[in-house]
């Protein structure tokens, strides 16, 4: 601003300096030349009453530097001169200021001279004897004029600019103080009137700015917060395969920091079917992909966002992968165990039916058909107990149980086949638990069952029930045949059997420990085993308490 003011000032003061230079050139060239005619004049008006030889004495003294002296005879010859000799001067008769003298009494004229810049005045009066007096003037012209005085001009314009540097530097600062002393951040208030609609419409765009921002602060805020707090992996890359944003969830997908930002996406992950999707989005082409991480599957949904960007989702389908897999592993394992006891059943039936068994041998044909159809009543029941289980996402009928009293009515039902075996059951405790009691009782029944079937002849069953840290625990012991250390982790799984041969003389599902898991973990509980090959082998389930469910 202050240069501004300071180049103003001075062009404006040197134009006008310029300006008045030149009015005054004119005007006082005017005046002077003016002033030259009327001193020839009176000059002249001297001589008036003369003739030529009195005009010719006196003119001896006129010195030419004040005035040109000529006396001109009728005829137009040069009689004298005070300037240059006569006889070298041509014939004036033709002179417009000799002409006018000699025809009206007196005459006048100027001539300019292109080359001396020079403009001569001359004036002309006739004597008494009719010869002619000319006195005459030179005087620079306008344009010489103004070229003596233009290095005075030029001066003064320097000084101008200079005096207009000092005067715009103080008066800038003058002007511009009280503006740089308005706060915009509190009330705006206008040091001068000129500045008051200014002022206003500042203040009227800054409270609409600061309303926008804080718009979209607002908006960034939540997006940012639902980013941050989504389950989901999200990574915004732009050209180039730069990463520009990456979320909470997903820096502990590729076990990084938001500090990746501005990173090349190579540096993330170095899966070649995940980089060329990124760059297929980048081209503008989305789509999605599994993709896997550390032991993870997840399901990345790519799109491109305007011409050269794109935005992930990653979205953590391991369970969803591995309950697919279990499903397609319990229907692949529900044919093969359905189709065993059936192809047994159709097996024996076809020989009864083709007459191929012997009248004696028919009855022990009849009780493995019966068998068959039984262990197969069994599994089918199973299947549907464990699908049943698989589709309840809660429990209802909630009511409060005791464990050990539900645990004696599971040995009532089976003291039959412990008395075969020759085992005890010892039940002791007292817990209390919400549950439902069907899938409890299925659970300990299912737990006593297991017991029982791989137990040693006169072997021993321990349930033990009791509050353990705020839980209801019961603990089921026996001291049967023992699971391998290597297949512990496996005896949860559908159709999974440690002695193959055993399950099948004791007509075991391989299902049983599969619902028990499911029960527990349907009430909120917890089950892990400990087991020893022929020591037995110690199950511990964990509920919540009546107390802490309340």
């Amino acid at each position: 601003m202050k240069k501004r003011i300071y180049l103003n000032m001075a062009l404006l003061t040197s134009i006008a300096i310029l300006l008045i230079s030149i009015i005054l050139c004119l005007v006082f060239y005017h005046q002077f030349s003016k002033q030259i005619k009327k001193g020839l004049r009176e000059q002249a008006q001297v001589f008036l009453n003369d003739n030529t030889e009195s005009a010719l004495s006196e003119l001896q003294f006129i010195e030419e530097r004040y005035l040109r002296a000529t006396l001109i005879l009728n005829n137009g010859d040069v009689l004298f001169d005070n300037t240059s000799e006569a006889q070298s001067l041509e014939n004036h008769l033709e002179r417009t200021e000799v002409f006018e003298a000699i025809k009206y009494g007196d005459g006048e004229s100027s001539r300019y001279s292109q080359t001396l810049g020079l403009r001569t005045y001359y004036y002309a009066i006739r004597l008494t004897d009719g010869s002619v007096l000319r006195l005459a003037k030179t005087n620079q012209s306008i344009l010489g004029l103004f070229t003596t005085v233009l290095p005075i001009v030029v001066a003064v314009i320097f000084l101008v600019i200079a005096i207009s540097y000092i005067v715009a530097a103080r008066l800038t600062t003058h002007i511009v103080a009280p503006i740089n002393k308005i706060n915009l951040d509190g009330e705006l208030s206008s040091p001068y009137d000129e500045l008051a609609p200014l002022i206003r419409t500042i203040s009227g765009q800054r409270k609409k700015i600061a309303e926008d921002f804080a718009a979209m602060q607002k908006v960034q805020d939540t997006i940012h917060a639902i980013t941050e707090n989504m389950n989901e992996g999200m990574l915004m890359v732009g050209a180039g395969g730069i990463i520009l944003s990456i979320n909470r969830s997903a820096t502990k997908i590729f076990d990084t920091d938001s500090s990746f930002e501005g990173h090349n996406i190579r540096e993330l992950s170095r899966d070649l079917s995940f980089i060329n999707a990124i760059q297929k989005a980048l081209s503008g082409d989305g789509g999605n992909m599994i993709f896997t991480k550390n032991s993870k599957i997840y399901n990345v949904l790519i799109s491109p966002v305007f011409e050269t960007g794109a935005i992930l989702f990653l979205l953590d389908i391991t369970e969803k992968a591995r309950a697919d897999e279990r499903r397609r592993e319990f229907s692949a394992n529900v044919s093969h165990e359905l189709k065993t006891p059936l192809t047994s059943i159709y097996g024996n039936a076809e020989m009864l039916y083709e007459g191929m068994v012997k009248e004696k041998d028919k009855q022990s044909f009849y009780e493995k058909i019966k068998k068959e159809a039984s262990q197969l009543m069994i599994l089918i029941e199973d299947i549907i107990k464990i699908s049943e289980l698989d589709e309840k996402n809660d429990v209802s009928q909630l009511e409060t149980l005791e464990l050990a009293s539900l645990t004696a009515e599971c040995k009532e039902s089976l003291a039959q086949k412990a008395a075969e075996y020759s085992i005890k059951i010892n039940i002791k405790g007292k817990g209390y638990i919400n549950g439902n009691r069907t899938m409890i009782r299925e659970m300990i029944y299912n737990l006593l069952d297991n017991a029982i079937k791989y137990n040693k002849q006169n072997g021993s069953v321990y349930v033990e029930v009791s509050e353990e840290h705020g839980k209801t625990k019961i603990a089921l012991t026996d001291t049967g045949i023992g699971i391998p250390q290597n297949e512990q982790e496996r005896i949860f799984e559908r159709f999974y059997r440690t002695d193959r041969s055993r399950s099948k003389k004791t007509g075991g599902t391989g299902l049983g420990l599969a619902i028990v898991k499911h029960i527990v973990m349907a009430h909120s509980g917890s089950i892990k085993m400990t087991s020893k090959p022929e020591k037995g082998t110690k199950i511990i389930i964990y509920f919540p308490n009546v107390k802490e469910l309340n």
